[in-house]
């Protein structure tokens, strides 16, 4: 599965590669050609002809476009779609403990009888002597003999 997601990973790194690199490349067009033009709603839009209160504008339009895309939406899929099933695995954990606990109450007697049981019937291991320990003695010096 960490294989599909590092392959999701670089097709989409690809995708964002190719987007920027064809606006920058239709940015260079249209600013190459200076009678070229855009309309929008039947209004000419001069490249040469914008001020610095257009590019204000187009630089806060950005801004909220990018605040939106990596704040907003994931934001709406972690609250959507996580929260409800943390909630849903939360309960369903809670589920689970319940029934464990009263399965440990309902069996505690049989559990104890068991244990008493084992405690009764088990071998003992057998009891070896140990030799009692030596005395530590000091070592000696070793002596060299003469002949």
């Amino acid at each position: 599965m960490k294989r599909v997601f590092q392959i999701f990973a670089v097709i989409a790194l690809l995708a964002l590669v190719a987007a920027v690199s064809g606006g920058l490349s239709l940015w260079h067009h249209i600013g190459s050609h200076p009678d070229m033009s855009i309309s929008i709603n039947g209004d000419e839009v001069l490249l040469g002809s914008l001020d610095i209160g257009d590019l204000v504008g187009g630089i806060i339009g950005l801004a909220v476009a990018a605040f939106v895309v990596l704040i907003v939406v994931p934001l709406a899929l972690l609250l959507g779609i996580g929260l409800p099933l943390l909630i849903v695995g939360g309960m369903m954990a809670i589920g689970v403990l319940a029934v464990v606990g009263i399965g440990a109450v309902v069996f505690s007697p049989l559990l104890l009888l068991v244990g008493i049981l084992w405690l009764a019937l088990r071998r003992k291991p057998a009891k070896t002597t140990t030799p009692p320990p030596q005395p530590v003695t000091a070592p000696t010096e070793p002596t060299l003999a003469h002949d």
